[in-house]
């Protein structure tokens, strides 16, 4: 039931995100700003493989360890993409209340990676290594 909850809040706080920006006029700075993320998650996206793409934060038997690409700079690329995207569309229609969305959004990203992480520490074990290496939302400076 979490792991539904989790799904469910990351795609409706993104949605409304994405819902609630002003479109018209179309707002060039915050799609520009949000490019760098869109990419970053479909570099990840591309790197884990098309058919291989999971929204349940469980492992299975077919997770594999990814390590290197975009997973070699933060563990959860796609959540960061996301983050960057949503982030740089506040621009367009500023409100408090689209920024409360976005934290929202983050402590159910944040949340669902470490219910992620768990499942993958249990089949990998080197997943703590990897861990203590690479960031997971943000790189390790």
């Amino acid at each position: 039931m979490y792991h539904a909850l989790l799904i469910f809040g990351q795609f409706v706080l993104a949605a409304l995100l994405v819902l609630s920006a002003r479109w018209s006029p179309v707002p060039w700075t915050a799609l520009l700003l949000g490019l760098p993320g869109v990419l970053l998650a479909v570099w990840a996206w591309f790197t884990m493989g098309w058919f291989r793409l999971r929204i349940h934060p469980t492992a299975t038997e077919r997770t594999r360890m990814l390590v290197s690409g975009p997973y070699g700079f933060v563990r959860h690329p796609m959540y960061s993409g996301l983050l960057w995207f949503t982030a740089a569309l506040l621009l367009s229609g500023f409100h408090v209340w689209r920024i409360v969305l976005w934290i929202g959004l983050l402590i159910v990203l944040l949340a669902k990676s470490r219910e992620e992480e768990i499942s993958i520490l249990s089949r990998f074990p080197e997943y703590a290594d990897y861990q203590s290496k690479v960031g997971r939302v943000l790189p390790k400076v």
